[in-house]
C-alpha cells in the first residue's frame, strides 16, 4: 500500500504536526508514502509541487494540470502511483485549484481521505469566496473517507447527508512531555499560553486575565502569527498591554526569557510555566487541553464544551476552566454592540453570499445576552479594551483600594467581572451562588477570586498516562485500519453533498461569535514612491549627540589627536565648545550647523586648505560611536528592491556617511541632504524645503514621501509641516525622542512598517 499525503505547506502549526504525525506513523507501519506540498520542507519524505501553495486565483494553471503533476511527484517518489490519496483542510479555502483536484481524483476512482481541520464556513469567511462556486466541494462515494477531529463537525457532515460509514474520528496524537528536569512551577505564577497569537485565540481575554490576576503573576503568548493579515490585531493587543502595563508579553519564545539565565526557546518556557492557559474560542482539537496534561502543568482558561466532552469520555476533566466570562450588560453601550453586530453580520453574509434573514440581527443579540449579562469573549476587540481600561482604571482608583484594602485582588462590587465556571465537587444544589438562568452555568464568582483559586493549584487534572487514547501508536492503528479499508473498497460512482447545507449548519444565530468574523476591509496602505530617513536614533544607535565640554573625555580626544600628528589643547571638547558657540553666534540664522572639519582646523590653527576629514571620523568614532539600527537594513534593501527614491535628511556631519557602512550606497545622492553641508539644521523648514526641491526633480511631491525619524520636535512636526507624511520610529529604548507629535505612522518594528504599508499586494 502507497500513500500520498497533500497539504498546503509544513511550515510550524497544528497541521504540520499532524501530518509529521502520520509520517512517523507510517513509518512505523512500514508504509511507503510521500507529503507533496507547495512550500520547501527538510522532511525527507517531502516533494514540493508548484501549484499546491496558498492560491486565491488559479492564474495560467488548471487543475488538471495540477493533478498531473501530483501523480508525476507521487509516482516518482514512490516508485508506482499512490493507493491512497490524504488530503488535509482541502476545503479551507486557501487553494482555488485543490477541490477540482479532487473532484478529478474522485471521478476516476482513486482512493481518497479528506481530513477536516478547519472549515472556511466554520469563522473564516474571508475565505470562503475561494470555494463559494464549487458545487463538488464535497464528494461522497465509498471511495471517500472524511476524518474529523471531533464529534462536532462529524455530525455537521453526517446531519447533511454524509453516510456514517464514510465518517471517521481520528483525533491528533499527542505525545507525553516527561518531566523536564528544569520545570518548576513551584515560584511566582506563569501562565503560558502555547499558541499563535492569531484573532481566534481571543488575546483580549488573555490581557484581562494578566490585568486582574494576583501580584506577581505574568501571562505569555508563545508566537506572533506568521500570517502578515492576522499580525496587525496581535501587535494591537501588544501595544494595548505595554500601554497599561500589564503583566504580559506577546510573541516570547526566541526572543525573551522565562526567568534570569534560563533559555529562550519554546521547552523553556514550558519548563518554567506554573501554567497553561487558553482562552481560545474555537478549536478544531484543542491541543492546549492535552499538552498541559503531557507537560505536568495544570491547565486554566475557557472551556470549549465539545471538546471537554470528548476528553471526559476518557476520565479527563479539567476543573480549572469556565464557561464564560460575564460582564455586566450596562458596561457596554447597546447601541454601539447592535451596530457593531449589524456591520459584522452583514459583512459576513456578504462574503458568505447569503442575504440577512428578516430578524436575525435581533435573534443573533438575544443568543449574546445571558440574562442581564454578555460574555466578554464574544465582544469585538475595540470593546474588549474598553472594558479592560475600565476594570484597569477602577483598580487604581481610591474607592477601590481603600474596599480592597490596599491590595486590590477583588474589585469592588459595581465593578466586579464574573466568571461562570463548573460546579465544584462540593457544590451542592441550591447553594447561594447557583444560577439555573437560561444559557448560565451552574456557579458565578468574581473572576478576581476565581484566578486566585486556581493559580494556587500547581497539580495537573491528570497523569500523562492518560493520554495513551491519543498515542502515536493508537493513531497508528486508527490510520492504518483507515488506509487498509479504503483500499478493499471498489470504484464507485460519485455523488455529492450539499455544500449550503454546510454552510446554513454554521450561520445560525447562536453560532454567530466576533472574534470569528470577518474583519473591517483594511484600506489600502498609501502608495509611497519616496522615503526619506534621519540617522541618528533612526538608522544608528549613537550615544547623545552634541557638543559639550567633556572633561573625562578629554585624555582619549588628546591622544586622537596626537595620533594623526597635532598638538591637542589641554580640553578638546571644551575648545570644540566654544568654537560652535562661536560660529552659531555669527551665522544669523535660526537653526545653524557648523562643519566640525572646519572647527578642528581652527582649534589646531591648519592652513585653511587642510583635510580634516579622517582626523573628524576618528574622533567621533571614539566620542560618539554609532551602530546600525537592529532591523533597518533590510528593510532599506528591500524598498530599494522594489525601486523606490530613498533619501536622508539629518543633522549630521562628514562621518556620518562612512558609520552607515555599505547600506549609503542605497540613498540617492541628490536626495542625501546632511545639515553640515548646508549650513542649517532640523527643525528648519528651509532644509525640508530643500528635500521637497530635490523630490519635485524626480516628480515626487511631498504627499507621496514618506519621511521616517525617531524626534518629535526636530523630525515629525517640521516634516509633516512641509506636507511629507511621517513615521515616528520608537523601536529602541534610547531612540524615541520626547515631544508631542500626530504622525501618520508610529511603529517599533520595521518588519511591521514593511508589512503593513509597503507589502507588494
Amino acid at each position: 500500500m502507497l500513500a500520498a499525503i497533500v497539504h498546503y505547506h509544513l511550515d510550524p502549526g497544528g497541521v504540520t504536526t499532524v501530518i509529521r504525525g502520520a509520517s512517523d506513523a507510517l513509518s512505523a507501519a512500514n508504509i511507503p508514502h510521500v507529503i507533496l506540498t507547495g512550500g520547501r520542507s527538510d522532511h525527507p519524505r517531502h516533494v514540493r509541487v508548484s501549484g499546491l501553495e496558498y492560491l486565491s486565483e488559479p492564474g495560467c494553471q488548471t487543475a488538471s494540470h495540477l493533478t498531473a503533476d501530483l501523480l508525476r511527484a507521487a509516482t516518482q517518489a514512490l516508485g508506482a502511483p499512490p493507493d491512497v490519496w490524504h488530503f488535509h483542510n482541502h476545503s479551507l479555502g486557501k487553494n482555488a485549484l485543490l477541490p477540482a483536484v479532487i473532484a478529478q481524483l474522485a471521478a476516476g476512482g482513486e482512493r481518497i481521505i479528506l481530513q477536516i481541520h478547519d472549515l472556511a464556513e466554520q469563522g473564516r469567511p474571508d475565505n470562503y469566496p475561494v470555494i463559494a462556486d464549487r458545487s463538488d466541494l464535497y464528494p461522497v462515494s465509498p471511495c471517500i473517507r472524511y476524518a474529523f477531529l471531533n464529534h462536532r463537525d462529524l455530525a455537521v457532515f453526517t446531519s447533511a447527508g454524509l453516510p456514517p460509514e464514510n465518517a471517521s474520528l481520528l483525533p491528533n496524537p499527542v505525545a507525553a512531555g516527561g518531566k523536564n528536569p528544569d520545570s518548576d512551577n513551584s515560584g511566582q505564577a506563569l501562565l503560558f499560553s502555547p499558541v499563535r497569537g492569531i484573532r481566534r485565540k481571543n488575546l483580549g481575554e488573555l490581557v484581562l486575565l494578566a490585568a486582574l490576576a494576583p501580584a506577581g503573576t505574568r501571562v505569555a503568548v508563545s508566537r506572533a502569527p506568521a500570517n502578515p493579515i492576522a499580525l496587525p490585531i496581535h501587535d494591537t493587543w501588544r501595544k494595548f498591554a505595554e500601554k497599561h502595563r500589564l503583566p504580559i508579553g506577546f510573541d516570547v519564545v526566541d526572543r525573551f526569557t522565562p526567568v534570569a539565565g534560563a533559555g529562550s526557546d519554546f521547552a523553556s518556557w514550558i519548563a518554567h510555566a506554573s501554567h497553561f492557559v487558553t482562552t481560545s474560542v474555537s478549536e478544531g482539537f484543542g491541543l492546549p487541553f492535552l499538552e498541559a496534561i503531557a507537560h505536568g502543568k495544570p491547565l486554566l482558561g475557557r472551556d470549549l464544551p465539545y471538546l471537554s466532552e470528548e476528553l471526559a469520555a476518557h476520565g479527563i476533566r479539567h476543573s480549572s476552566v469556565y464557561h464564560r466570562i460575564l460582564i455586566p450588560e450596562e458596561w457596554i453601550d447597546r447601541p454601539v454592540l447592535e451596530a457593531h453586530l449589524t456591520t459584522t453580520l452583514e459583512r459576513n453574509l456578504r462574503l458568505y453570499r447569503r442575504r440577512m434573514p428578516s430578524g436575525h440581527v435581533s435573534a443573533t443579540m438575544k443568543e449574546l445576552e445571558q440574562e442581564g449579562w454578555l460574555d466578554f469573549g464574544n465582544l469585538p476587540e475595540c470593546l474588549q479594551q474598553a472594558l479592560i481600561e475600565k476594570v484597569v482604571k477602577s483598580k487604581s482608583a481610591p474607592e477601590c483600594s481603600a474596599t480592597c484594602g490596599g491590595d486590590a485582588t477583588t474589585l469592588p462590587p459595581h465593578l466586579q467581572v464574573l466568571a461562570a465556571v463548573h460546579r465544584h465537587p462540593d457544590h451542592t444544589a441550591g447553594s447561594p451562588d447557583e444560577n439555573t438562568g437560561r444559557g448560565l452555568p451552574l456557579r458565578l464568582v468574581p473572576l478576581t477570586r476565581w484566578l486566585a483559586e486556581v493559580i494556587a493549584i500547581r497539580t495537573p487534572c491528570a497523569s500523562p498516562d492518560s493520554l495513551a487514547p491519543w498515542s502515536i501508536e493508537n493513531y497508528q492503528t486508527r490510520l492504518t485500519k483507515l488506509y487498509q479499508n479504503l483500499v478493499a473498497e471498489p470504484p464507485s460512482p460519485v455523488r455529492h453533498l450539499s455544500a449550503e447545507k454546510i454552510l446554513t449548519a454554521h450561520l445560525t444565530p447562536g453560532s454567530f461569535h466576533f472574534l470569528l468574523s470577518a474583519l473591517e476591509p483594511r484600506s489600502r496602505p498609501p502608495r509611497y514612491r519616496a522615503v526619506v530617513f534621519d540617522i541618528y536614533g533612526t538608522l544608528l544607535i549613537a550615544p547623545a549627540g552634541g557638543v559639550k565640554p567633556d572633561l573625562l573625555f578629554d585624555p582619549v580626544l588628546r591622544e586622537v589627536l596626537r595620533q594623526h600628528g597635532h598638538e591637542p589643547p589641554v580640553s578638546p571638547s571644551s575648545e570644540l565648545h566654544a568654537a560652535v558657540l562661536r560660529h552659531h553666534a555669527a551665522a544669523g540664522v535660526d537653526h545653524p550647523e557648523i562643519d566640525l572639519r572646519v572647527l578642528w582646523r581652527e582649534i589646531l590653527h591648519l592652513p585653511a586648505g587642510s583635510d580634516t576629514t579622517s582626523l573628524v571620523r576618528a574622533l567621533e568614532n571614539a566620542w560618539h560611536p554609532a551602530s546600525p539600527m537592529p532591523g533597518a537594513e533590510p528593510f532599506i534593501r528591500n524598498l530599494s528592491a522594489r525601486g523606490l527614491s530613498l533619501g536622508l535628511l539629518s543633522n549630521a556631519q562628514s562621518n556620518t556617511l562612512a558609520d552607515l557602512g555599505s547600506m549609503s550606497l542605497l540613498f540617492s545622492p541628490e536626495l542625501t541632504i546632511l545639515s553640515y553641508q548646508h549650513h542649517i539644521a532640523k527643525p528648519s523648514p528651509e532644509i525640508f524645503q530643500i528635500l521637497a526641491g530635490r523630490l519635485a526633480g524626480r516628480g515626487i511631491s511631498p504627499e507621496e514621501t514618506l519621511y521616517i525619524g525617531n524626534d518629535p520636535r526636530h523630525d515629525i512636526i517640521p516634516a509633516a509641516a512641509a506636507g511629507f507624511k511621517t513615521a515616528l520610529f520608537a523601536g529602541h529604548p534610547e531612540s524615541l525622542r520626547d515631544g508631542a507629535c500626530s504622525p501618520d505612522i508610529t511603529f517599533d518594528d520595521w518588519k511591521e512598517l514593511e508589512s503593513r504599508y509597503f507589502s507588494r499586494t
